[in-house]
């Protein structure tokens, strides 16, 4: 059965004519005259059309935004700088909420040449880690994450990545880090710290491990994050922040689009941002970014959220995430 409330709200919200919409769902016409009647006279209603008037303005603003960010040297693009100075990191990218590929800011690593599936065998092979696993048997993988955590020796995720070519059905991802931090610790003595974090720098990052073709759907983050490769190469896909609307987000951070959508000329599409990270690489994902992320080869990453700047913008996040 039709609930004809429902349709009256979701047209008033949308922004739509409320009798369009009832014809569309095969109300009668008398009928449709008389429920819009009704909604016109309705305070709720009334109290609706004032707020979508309002997200209409948010997304003007937004919009605005949106079209400066194509202004300048570098216009929408992910620009790859090398040696960058602190100040003029934050200044640029961070304080912006500009993405950026910064070279030369973890060359001194050992990790960058020891780090491999056999040494990672010979190092922690042994340690119990916990890992996401079975992925490919649920859509939603990414959103139940909780329902696909498994523990296991690493050395049997290195013997199930040298059996594979590619795989998205196990990976080792920063959402297991609470077990993982303390089974890896052999490993953090071959990291070293990073200019643009606090004095922990690379000692308190989240390790990602897992094969060719591991898949993060788009999503965006709570924080700003920096990605940085050490073993194989990804390929990362971002979307702006201020394209919230056009990016058909309805639960929490995750978004209904897949790369496939611009296979399409859509002009109802956002802009499209992609790079390739490989190793010494540190890609900057802004806080609210969209990003979708491959691996390309077998890979090692680490990510990074403690900056030696303001970075707790998850505090005032809504608690209510269906949107």
């Amino acid at each position: 059965m039709i609930d004809l409330r429902q349709i009256v709200a979701e047209a008033v919200l949308d922004g739509a004519d409320v009798r369009v919409r009832l014809a569309q769902a095969g109300v009668p016409v008398p009928q449709i005259a008389e429920l819009a009647r009704q909604a016109e006279a309705d305070p709720i209603v009334m109290a609706a059309r004032r707020l979508h008037r309002r997200v209409e303005k948010r997304d003007w603003t937004l919009g605005l935004h949106a079209r400066l960010a194509k202004v300048g040297s570098d216009g929408l693009t992910i620009p790859r700088v090398h040696a960058i100075e602190p100040d003029e990191f934050f200044r640029t990218y961070y304080a912006a909420n500009r993405p950026v590929v910064l070279t030369g800011l973890v060359d001194h690593w050992p990790a960058l040449a020891k780090w491999s599936l056999d040494y990672l065998d010979q190092t922690v092979g042994h340690a119990v880690v916990e890992v996401q696993a079975e992925r490919t048997s649920a859509a939603d993988y990414e959103q139940a994450k909780d329902r696909h955590k498994r523990t296991t020796p690493l050395r049997n995720i290195t013997a199930a990545m040298r059996q594979v070519e590619a795989s998205n059905d196990f990976y080792l991802t920063a959402y297991n880090d609470t077990r993982n931090k303390a089974a890896l610790a052999p490993l953090w003595a071959d990291l070293g710290p990073i200019s643009v974090l606090q004095a922990s720098g690379g000692q308190d990052g989240f390790f990602w491990l897992g094969p060719k073709g591991t898949l993060t759907p788009f999503h965006h983050d709570l924080t700003n994050n920096l990605l940085v490769q050490v073993m194989g190469r990804k390929r990362c896909l971002l979307v702006p922040s201020w394209e919230v609307a056009r990016m058909r987000n309805t639960v929490h951070c995750f978004s209904a689009r897949s790369p496939a959508d611009w296979d399409r000329d859509d002009p109802a599409l956002p802009p499209l941002l992609e790079c390739t990270i490989g190793p010494g690489d540190a890609l900057f994902l802004p806080i609210g970014w969209w990003h979708h992320v491959e691996a390309l080869d077998h890979s090692i990453s680490m990510s990074f959220t403690n900056f030696a700047a303001d970075n707790a913008f998850y505090e005032d996040y809504p608690a209510d995430t269906r949107f």
